[in-house]
């Protein structure tokens, strides 16, 4: 693997602490779609920051995992696209389980686009 080309998801793009994500619920933006609801709030860091949750009543740990993977690569991938600093939260809802990427992929854009509408607008 070249190195210059990690396809890494690094401990500073994550969101971990409870705090935070209670922050981001209570503080951010909510844009519900189709297969999951997203939070979004600016930070301050300078880079973004991606959090996910995933429900027991989504699926057994096979494919809550999935899930996961599904959409810790559609943000690495849609990083470029998207326009600020922000902490975004994906909650999975029960029609994710069976989604492909690049229909999750054109949805986390366009739900992340929405957010950042509303909140300039705010």
């Amino acid at each position: 693997m070249d190195k210059r080309c990690s396809e890494r998801f690094p401990r500073r793009l994550r969101i971990l602490g409870t705090s935070d994500y209670r922050a981001i619920y209570e503080d951010g933006q909510k844009v519900a779609s189709r297969r999951f609801v997203l939070f979004v709030r600016r930070n301050r860091l300078g880079h973004l920051r991606l959090g996910i949750t995933v429900s027991r009543r989504i699926g057994k740990a096979v494919v809550r995992n999935r899930i996961k993977r599904l959409l810790r690569e559609v943000f690495r991938r849609a990083q470029a696209e998207i326009p600020d600093s922000f902490d975004l939260v994906v909650n999975a809802t029960q029609g994710c389980a069976g989604a492909r990427y690049d229909s999750l992929h054109a949805e986390f854009l366009a739900a992340v686009q929405k957010a950042a509408r509303l909140w300039g607008g705010a």
